[in-house]
Order: structure tokens, then sequence, then C-alpha cells
């Protein structure tokens, strides 16, 4: 890893209205990581998404490669950052090729068009995802998992290095989780660096190299999974009984019914 963090965040605080959300947040990210932020509805997760996004505006220090985020505009973050929500509805039916395509809008001029290059490098992306056949058909007729595929297309076709997903398996059904979470971790060991939110303990033992877990607006524990995810944290966070087992050389959090 590089010495100088991708991101570096100190005493971040956030509050909307009179609701405090962020208390006091002090978080690096560095270059090849795969960090899993997890924890429950309304532990601030999203919120310090957006407050790195620039898409609110708050209390402390953001940098991202050691310049203050105040120094950059949205499209100088998006030279560096590609964002992948959890919804994304569009007004027009756009062919999924033309979705991808958006991801290059970082790289034109004012009232550039795109090239052949961009749309070229659109379908190869496309194809590093594995629905290249899907590039003609219009966006707002795919299902969940697909969308969530063109989406990680468009990033990739953004020539980043950083992808921050927002609750990435929101809404997809069990098999498309699964193979989006395999589609992350391939994209890892390609050098790709992800900054991602979770509500699944099972999906950051999975997929992280790191996992920062979030509580009532604080971070309460930041390590490797195996330091972090435990069944002491579980109960502190969501309240339940879990035991962590080990199944072919993989860990597993398994709640406990009573």
């Amino acid at each position: 890893m590089e010495l100088t963090p991708m991101i570096e965040i100190e005493n971040l605080h956030f509050s909307y209205k009179k609701h405090q959300v962020l208390k006091g947040i002090d978080f690096e990210l560095y270059r090849g990581e795969v960090v899993s932020l997890l924890g429950p509805n309304g532990c601030g997760k999203s919120t310090l998404i957006r407050l790195i996004l620039k898409l609110l505006d708050s209390k402390g220090t953001i940098k991202i490669h050691d310049k203050l985020l105040d120094h950059y505009s949205h499209k100088e973050i998006a030279e560096h950052i590609a964002y992948i929500p959890q919804y994304h509805n569009v007004p027009f039916n756009y062919s999924v090729v033309e979705m991808v395509v958006m991801g290059r809008i970082s790289k034109l001029g004012f009232f550039a068009s795109p090239s052949a290059k961009d749309y070229e490098i659109a379908e190869k992306a496309l194809d590093r995802v594995g629905i290249a056949e899907l590039k003609e058909r219009p966006f707002g007729q795919l299902s969940g998992g697909q969308k969530q595929l063109v989406l990680l297309a468009r990033a990739i076709a953004q020539e980043v290095n950083l992808f921050i997903m927002d609750e990435p398996v929101n809404g997809l059904d069990y098999g498309n989780q699964i193979r989006l979470l395999e589609l992350i971790n391939s994209l890892a060991k390609e050098g790709y660096t992800f900054l991602k939110t979770t509500h699944y303990p099972d999906h950051a033992l999975l997929v992280s190299s790191r996992v920062v877990v979030m509580n009532g607006g604080k971070i309460i524990e930041n390590g490797t999974p195996e330091e972090v995810i435990h069944s002491d944290m579980i109960a502190e966070v969501y309240g339940i009984q879990a035991e962590i087992i080990t199944h072919d050389a993989q860990r597993r959090c398994v709640p406990i019914f009573r």
C-alpha cells in the first residue's frame, strides 16, 4: 500500500438539523484495500459516503490524495472516484451501452460528444463484467442484478482506481448477491480499491481486507475481518446472538435463534 491515504478523514461531524448523525469520525483508505463499512440502519454509513462525494457539507477534514475536498469540483472528484449507488432511476430509457458511456463524462470537455474510442472503452467494460450481450437493451428493462452490473461497468469505463459502493447487493436475489461479490473480489485482485457499505457481516467476511464497524454515528471497530467480526460485536451492534464459524477455510456469521 502507498504511504499517503487515497482518502483521509479527521474529526468529521455531521447533523441533519438537530439530529447528530456522525460524531468525530477518523478514517483512512489506502490503495489496494477492500474496506466494508458495516453497521445497522441509521448509523451514518451512507451519510459518510455522501460527505466523501461532496454531496453534503460537514464539519471536519476530508482529503482525497492529500488535497482538501473543498478544493475539488464535482468533476474533479469524478476523475478519482467512481460512485455506484444502490438504486439508479433514469428519466430516459437509455440503452445499456449509453449508460456505460456516461462514465466517460469526466474525461470529456464541455459540450463534447463521446467518441468511437469512448464507446469502445464502454463495450470493453461491459465485457469485463460479463454482460456484453446486453449492450443494446434498454436499461429500464433490466433486472436489479443486471442494472448493478451495468453501473459497475460504467465505473470501470470511468478509468479510476477507487470505487465507492453504497449497499451494492440491496434488492438483489441471493444468486446475484454472490455473483456481484465474486466480481468485486476479482476486480480487487486486478488492483481496484473499494469502499462499500453493507448490512451483512457475512458479506464483509467474504470480500474485505478491512472492516470498519459504525454504530451510533461513531466508528467502534476498525481492523481485519477476523479481528472485527466477532460475537460480542454482533450483539452490541445488532442486538442478537451469533456465532462465527469456519467452513472450508471461510468464516461465516451464524445467527442463533432463541
